[in-house]
């Protein structure tokens, strides 16, 4: 939904880069930008911007794509930081005539089955399936009654 309404402000592939200095000046975040797994660039997004490409000549609206790709390179240029797939699936979305505040529902969609498939699992094993991590927060604290830890006085 953010991410189309950045794009609807930004409206012109000329506006994008003071756009995003302004932004960044200011240290607010930039929409679909960045992935916790997709470091290095999204696999996804060549595909989606090839849709997006698409459907913006089909519906005679094909500036969605050049500001997407500018904003790809100020953003790569500035930050360091590629495009996440929901930098075309915003312009995707809005050509097929779906409102914004739909986007994040959809995504969810397409995500049910692998939820649905993870219950199943744990029901059929009888134990929570839990990722093997390590725990990387503060170190353990012990439990102070209120007015006696070194915390300010409340």
């Amino acid at each position: 939904e953010e991410t189309m309404k950045m794009l609807q402000e930004i409206d012109s592939p000329d506006d994008a880069e003071s756009w995003v200095k302004d932004r960044l000046a200011r240290k607010q975040k930039i929409m679909g930008f960045g992935h916790r797994v997709y470091k290095k660039g999204d696999s996804r997004v060549p595909i989606m911007r090839e849709l997006a490409r698409q459907l913006g000549r089909r519906f005679g609206q094909e500036h969605w794509v050049p500001v997407c790709e500018r904003l790809e390179a100020v953003m790569q240029r500035e930050k360091q930081l590629c495009a996440n797939v929901d930098l075309y699936a915003a312009p995707v979305f809005h050509l097929l005539g779906i409102p914004s505040e739909l986007n994040t529902p959809i995504f969810a969609c397409s995500r049910v089955s692998g939820w649905c498939a993870h219950v199943i699992e744990q029901h059929e094993h009888n134990r929570l399936i839990r990722p093997r991590s390590l725990y990387t927060g503060p170190a353990r604290r012990v439990y102070q009654p209120r007015g006696q830890g070194k915390g300010p006085k409340l």
